[in-house]
């Protein structure tokens, strides 16, 4: 069977060599004798023989696939250039062929990362700014990238310290507001912050004067009930206040006028017995008889003559002692008559060096007080002598030792170090050291929370004893330590029962005071409180006893004052006395003075130099003190300064760093910034740049590619379009293609070598062979 089938092959191909031997062999007399009928052959007829031979479809235009179909003639189809790959821009050069571009995939975007995939095209990926950091806002510039910016932790409570740490995030202390006040009740306000409101102190008691000690709290004073009037006697009456009940002055003698005066009490006036002979002695009886007795004017004194006047009495004319010495004091003894005693000339000020001058008498020379040291002030007083004053070298710095030597007064940093781990050292100017206790707070509010030098914060379980011995004591997850109070009823009339925190029921004795301390007070378990009167005689006759209903007995001392505030008045066996007071309170800040009618007056001096830039002050030992002014407000947004006239001044520094491309501003915190500025305008047709000058600056993006053969134009979103040409004119005379030059369009030959035919072209239609 094979060997049949290659016969019949074998046949029909010495078939076709024969038949094309025979048509080859074909006579012609002109070209139209040999037209084949395929378009893709050139048919000629030359020396009576015809030719096909095939034309050249070669258009030398590399962008075109050259084929010729037998029917329809020669065909330039363009080249599909497409290599599949997203990543690039397909073109065809005329003498190169095809061309495949990496596209760029730059969006100019800081925010993203830029890549290519080959199926998809350019892919922009936004970049994670993520830090890690709960204090921070991440956030991207398209022009600068990540950004980091501190979040706000403000929560606009003003009683919470609000601060952002990378291990805690954002936590809010609440504030301590304790003013160490006992006069205020300490509070904060989440609108304005610590809130110390006065404590109320009126114990409603008229016989007191309420205040309050910043350290103690509320001070009742006994209220002074005093009205400097000697003919009342004062008491005090809790519901009403002081009361001054008039003095009886009658001393029932029938020789006295009974009268009262308001500066020294009862006055008995003897009455008026005076025969105006003042050589008798009047006098006034129990029986009321007046009797005028001659007096006698022997004084017993070596140093008188004695004798008598009607009109003035016993006169005693004192004998001349005088001896022309001014360094003696001439004087007379009633005994032995003149004596001549040496002239004490002590000034009783120990400022002064003292002598005598028979001729000129006492003088007294200044002391010298210089004690040649740097370190103190030298004065001398008048009481006790010279004063070796060491100068305040105190800088009212708590953070410093002060002292001084031989060369000048030191303030040396103290070492606030107390080698504790479970403190924070600082040091206030105010106040010293401070070491502030670390926070071992876990939140579990029955633990103890504490700080060990050795093991750090410990957590030891809390004992819930609250050394209470009235209360039960327990502890809950939820609530920490319940302390339940005991029930101390002793059913007893006559006790208080309370109970004390150390030894628990307390049955206190009712309280049988009656706010009379004129009374002896006492309970009875039968009858119940008795109030016995209180004596009140403390055998002084120079007190008037009497008793207060608000503070007992009252031994008011009789009226010594003579009305004149710069003596000390006071009374004793022999009588009362006036002596002048020292008002010298050794402060050189004050002028020393007194007022008859206030006492001492220590006159505040003016240290005011009139320059808003100094603090002015005063040293009890050195005077007026103008200290600077500091005027650093730790701003540093603004440029500090001072004014005589106005004080303190802070300006606003000038941020501006005249470069349109930032963003200038000053912060608390940060100082002054200048942040360059986005100029991003989306636009993928410009590029985006910023001028030092000018500012942002969008320069048109240059889409040449330098093509002839393409159409370059942009697109906003995309960027750069290069198009391929199209180069066809819609005619069929010419072989259309593009070139380093531009579009051609070649004319194609018409001529089909047949002088037979009349050879043109169409633009509509294409080539014509007319015959002759």
């Amino acid at each position: 069977m094979n060997k049949i089938y290659l016969i019949l092959i074998l046949f029909t191909f010495v078939g076709i060599i024969f038949a094309n031997i025979e048509k080859a062999e074909v006579s012609c007399t002109c070209d139209e004798n040999c037209n084949d009928g395929n378009q893709c052959t050139l048919d000629k007829c030359k020396n009576g023989c015809c030719s096909n031979t095939p034309i050249d479809i070669n258009d030398g235009n590399a962008c075109t696939v050259d084929s010729c179909n037998p029917k329809t003639g020669i065909s330039h189809t363009p080249m599909n250039c497409d290599d599949g790959n997203s990543c690039t821009t397909d073109s065809c050069s005329c003498d190169k062929g095809c061309q495949h571009v990496p596209i760029a995939c730059d969006d100019h975007n800081a925010c993203t990362v830029d890549s290519c995939s080959n199926s998809t095209g350019c892919c922009h990926t936004p970049l994670s700014c993520d830090d890690n950091n709960p204090c921070t806002i991440d956030s991207c510039s398209n022009s600068t990238g990540c950004c980091h910016t501190p979040i706000n932790v403000d929560d606009h409570n003003s009683c919470t310290e609000d601060k952002c740490t990378q291990s805690g995030g954002v936590t809010h202390t609440p504030i301590c507001c304790d003013d160490n006040n006992a006069c205020t009740i300490d509070s904060c306000s989440n609108s304005t912050g610590c809130v110390h409101t006065p404590l109320a102190c009126d114990d409603h008691n008229s016989c007191t004067v309420d205040s309050c000690s910043n350290s103690t709290g509320c001070c009742h004073t006994p209220l002074s009930c005093d009205d400097n009037n000697a003919c009342t006697v004062d008491s005090c009456s809790n519901s009403t206040g002081c009361v001054h009940t008039p003095l009886c002055c009658d001393d029932n003698n029938p020789c006295t006028v009974d009268s009262c005066s308001n500066s020294t009490g009862c006055c008995h006036t003897p009455i008026n017995v005076d025969d105006h002979n003042a050589c008798t002695e009047d006098k006034c009886t129990s029986n009321g008889g007046v009797t005028h007795t001659p007096i006698c004017c022997d004084d017993n004194n070596a140093c008188t003559v004695d004798s008598c006047s009607n009109s003035t009495g016993c006169v005693h004319t004192p004998i001349c002692c005088d001896d022309n010495n001014k360094c003696t004091v001439d004087s007379c003894s009633n005994s032995t008559g003149c004596s001549h005693t040496p002239l004490s000339c002590d000034d009783n000020n120990a400022c002064t060096v003292d002598s005598c001058s028979n001729s000129t008498g006492c003088c007294h020379s200044p002391l010298s007080c210089d004690d040649h040291n740097p370190c103190t002030i030298d004065s001398c007083s008048n009481s006790t002598g010279c004063c070796h004053t060491p100068i305040n070298v105190d800088d009212h710095n708590a953070c410093t030792e002060d002292k001084c030597t031989p060369n000048g007064v030191t303030h040396t940093p103290i070492c606030c170090d107390d080698n504790n781990p479970c403190t924070i050292d600082s040091c206030s100017n105010s106040t010293g050291c401070v070491h502030t206790p670390m926070s071992c707070d876990d939140r579990n509010p029955c633990t103890a929370d504490f700080c060990s030098w050795e093991k750090g914060c410990q957590h030891t379980p809390l004992s819930c004893n609250d050394f209470n011995a009235c209360t039960i004591d327990s502890c809950t997850n939820s609530t920490g330590c319940m302390h339940t109070p005991v029930c101390c009823d002793d059913n007893n009339a006559c006790t208080v029962d309370s109970c004390s925190n150390s030894t628990g029921c307390v049955h206190t004795p009712i309280a049988c005071d009656d706010n009379n301390a004129c009374t002896v007070d006492s309970c009875s378990n039968s009858t119940g409180c008795c109030h016995s009167p209180l004596s009140c005689d403390d055998h002084n006759p120079c007190t008037i006893d009497s008793c207060s209903n608000s503070t007992g007995c009252c031994h008011t001392p009789i009226n010594v004052n003579d009305h004149n505030a710069c003596t000390e008045d006071k009374c004793t066996s022999n009588g009362v006395t006036h002596t002048p007071i020292c008002c010298d309170d050794f402060n050189s800040c004050t002028v020393d003075s007194c007022s008859n009618s206030t006492g001492c007056v220590h006159t505040q001096i003016n240290c005011d130099d009139n320059n808003k830039c100094t603090v002015d002050s005063c040293s009890n030992s050195t005077g007026c003190a103008h200290t600077p002014l500091c005027c650093d407000d730790n701003n540093p947004c603004t440029v500090d300064s001072c004014s005589n006239s106005t004080g303190c001044c802070h300006t606003p520094i000038n941020v501006d760093d005249h470069n349109p491309c930032t963003e200038d501003k000053c912060t608390q915190s940060g100082g002054v910034i200048h942040t360059p500025i986005c100029c991003d305008d989306n636009n993928a047709c410009t590029v985006d740049s910023c001028s030092n000058s000018t500012g942002c600056t969008h320069t048109p993006l240059k889409c040449d590619d330098g093509n002839p053969c393409t159409i370059d134009s942009c697109s906003n979103k995309t960027g750069c379009i290069h198009t391929p040409m199209n180069c066809d004119d819609g005619n069929f005379c010419t072989v259309d293609s593009c070139c380093s030059t531009g579009c051609t369009h070649t004319p194609i030959i018409v001529d089909d070598g047949n002088p037979c035919t009349i050879d043109s072209c169409c633009n509509s239609t294409g080539v014509i062979h007319t015959p002759v």
